[in-house]
This record gives C-alpha cells, sequence and structure tokens, in this order.
C-alpha cells in the first residue's frame, strides 16, 4: 500500500500494527476508546470540554496551561454541527461541501500561538475520528509534500480512496479480526481505516 511518500506491505503492516498496540495499550483505550468507540465525538460532540483535553493528553498533545482556557473558549459550535460525528473524510473530496465544512472547523482552531498542528489534529480527530487525521513531526514526514492544512487533508483522501489502499486496507481489517484473543492488536480491527493511516504514516516516517 502507498501512504504519502512511502511503500509498506500488508505482512509489514500487520507487524507494525501489533508493535504498535502492544506498545501503546493506554493510547488506544483512553484516546481511541477501544475497544468499544461508544462515545464517538466525546461526551459533548459539538464543543470541546476538559474530558477531550485529558483524552489528548494521553496520545502525548503536551497542551500548556495557557492552551485549555483557549480551547474551552473556541466558539466552533455552528462549524463543529455543520459535520456529523461519523463524517468520512473518504466522502471529503476536495471543493465538496465536507471538505470545505471540515477546512472551516480546522481554522476555528488555528492562529493560537503555540497551539501547532500537532495539538489541533489530536484534539480534531478525537472530536470527529473518521475525518481528522492524526498529524506528527513522524507523519509529516511520510507527506512531505503536503503536511498541513487542506492540503494535508486532500492527501490523506488521496490514499484512503486509493482502490489499491482500499484493497489493503480492507485485508488488514480481516487480518486484525483474526488476531488471537490474547493479541493486543485485535482492538484494531474496530479502529478507523483513518487511524490506521495515521499510525503506519507514523511509523513509517519514525523509520526513515
Amino acid at each position: 500500500m502507498n501512504i504519502g511518500s512511502r511503500k509498506i506491505v500488508v505482512d509489514e503492516a500487520i507487524a507494525q500494527l501489533r508493535l504498535y498496540a502492544e506498545t501503546n495499550g493506554a493510547v488506544l483505550r483512553y484516546y481511541d476508546g477501544l475497544p468499544g468507540m461508544t462515545n464517538i465525538g466525546g461526551s459533548e460532540p459539538d464543543n470541546v470540554t476538559l474530558e477531550d483535553l485529558a483524552r489528548t493528553m494521553v496520545i502525548g498533545s503536551d497542551l500548556r496551561a495557557a492552551d485549555i482556557p483557549w480551547l474551552l473558549e473556541v466558539e466552533a459550535e455552528k462549524e463543529f454541527a455543520a459535520i456529523p460525528v461519523d463524517a468520512r473524510l473518504e466522502d471529503a473530496a476536495p471543493g465538496s461541501d465536507l471538505f470545505e465544512a471540515a477546512n472551516a472547523l480546522d481554522e476555528k482552531f488555528s492562529g493560537h500561538r503555540g497551539f501547532g498542528q500537532a495539538k489541533k489534529s489530536k484534539l480534531l480527530h478525537l472530536k470527529r475520528p473518521y475525518l481528522y487525521p492524526v498529524s506528527d513531526s513522524f507523519i509529516r514526514m511520510t507527506y512531505s509534500s503536503a503536511s498541513a492544512g487542506a492540503e494535508f487533508l486532500a492527501a490523506v483522501h488521496r490514499d484512503l480512496v486509493n482502490p489499491a489502499n482500499v484493497r489493503d486496507f480492507k485485508l488488514l481489517q480481516v487480518r486484525l479480526i483474526a488476531e488471537p484473543a490474547t493479541s493486543a492488536a485485535r482492538v484494531l480491527a474496530e479502529a478507523p481505516t483513518l487511524r490506521l493511516l495515521d499510525i503506519l504514516a507514523s511509523l513509517l516516517g519514525e523509520a526513515k
């Protein structure tokens, strides 16, 4: 499969996802809400709460004290409400209404000093986990030609709808479902395809 500027075969992807699950159990449980994903968008899907901010800390958002009141006071209810909690990036082709709505919400959380792409993406992914990719320094290496904003969303959208990738991600899900009950990676069978892509993009960037 092709992810950003990198390639990985399914067998290696499974091995990497197993390793991630074994070493990031707290992230998968407290940030991603796996298994189950019963609280998509958080307890208040159209508002940022202290609970949301605590969950982003589990994945290393490194929020500063000054970030917290600003995030809680951003008036983005209208922009959140315009995006269903289960909206998918696969359905957000560049130029579509959903793509534009995603960019509008992204802009609401831009411009605060010290609150950059990595922090923002971890919050927005939590609120709309099928639409916003997580971004970190390693993912930006994998997507080096389009590492932020609308260009990044468009690049990840292309990878999600690439027919070869669609086939391989379906195969990944089948393989993850078939993992033994004792395997930490089994919970990833319930994760959005976008989240699997994020994890692999980060690991591929780190491996460079």
